[in-house]
């Protein structure tokens, strides 16, 4: 059964379609992949060069996910993000697996800059597959990507180019493609944000995705979302703490089930927006 499962994993989320090295990132899995340029959590910041941070703030975000109901496919990440002046710095952890069978560990740093209402970053990640004591060994393999956002009143758009240099596992081994994606947040009012996303990988149909989130009260959010090849349809909720929140989101797949995500956030610093009447 493990062998089978192995098999999938390596097959499904790392070198199928759109295979990244990457930390996972709350929200996103109930907003069809989309991200909040507006307000960036940590693990945000991690994956897109925003600018949704204030100077002098710092983000801690812990995320912990399920995929497909299965435990052996649980996930945890860990991520940081500090902004100093114009310069934002994110780095972040994620564990996947068991040590003595199979488990996969992948670290990601993105340092950018903003200026005025641009920002350009960078980002290096490295993973480890480790298939147990004295059985395979590891295998390693590292990306380099670079990303840009700008951001207006109401209007907020970014671009993530990663894997640019086609890493691979081990020599002759599959390549991981580099791939290039558009995020996009359309703020209506500080209650209600539109957010899409379009993932475009060499000789591969475009990924779409499409999702709102909608700020119920100053204590809690809903959102909703839906994403393109593979199908799946998502949702969640996030609960504002005093400086921090709580969030769950998921998705659901027609043949493999729903993915569960829960994330802990908490932020220190920084200048605190004025809140305005939702709904």
């Amino acid at each position: 059964m493990r062998i089978c499962l192995l098999t999938i994993v390596v097959v499904l989320l790392h070198f199928g379609s759109v295979g990244a090295i990457e930390v996972e990132t709350g929200r996103n899995t109930g907003l069809g992949g989309g991200v909040l340029l507006s307000e960036s959590s940590a693990s945000a910041l991690l994956a897109v060069p925003s600018g949704g941070i204030e100077p002098g703030e710092a983000k801690v975000e812990m995320i912990a996910t399920r995929r497909f109901e299965m435990k052996d496919l649980d996930r945890l990440s860990l991520v940081t993000a500090y902004r100093y002046k114009s310069y934002t710095v994110a780095f972040g952890l994620d564990q996947f697996g068991y040590r003595d069978f199979y488990a996969e560990r992948t670290a990601k740093l993105n340092v950018s800059m903003s200026y005025n209402r641009y920002s350009l970053g960078i980002s290096l990640s490295g993973m480890i597959l480790d298939f147990g004591p004295g059985k395979y060994g590891q295998l390693r393999a590292s990306a380099i990507g670079v990303g840009a956002a700008v951001r207006t009143a109401r209007f907020y758009g970014a671009i993530v180019m990663d894997n640019l240099n086609s890493p691979t596992p081990y020599d002759g081994g599959p390549v991981i493609k580099p791939y290039h994606t558009l995020y996009f947040e359309f703020a209506k009012s500080r209650s209600f944000s539109t957010v899409s996303r379009v993932t475009l990988e060499d000789s591969e149909k475009p990924q779409f995705g499409l999702g709102q989130f909608i700020r119920v009260s100053r204590k809690a959010s809903l959102f909703w979302g839906f994403e393109t090849k593979p199908t799946k349809f998502g949702g969640g909720l996030e609960v504002n703490l005093r400086k921090g929140a709580i969030t769950y989101a998921t998705n659901f797949h027609s043949s493999l089930g729903f993915t569960h995500q829960v994330s802990l956030s908490y932020h220190l610093g920084g200048k605190q927006p004025e809140k305005e009447k939702v709904f």
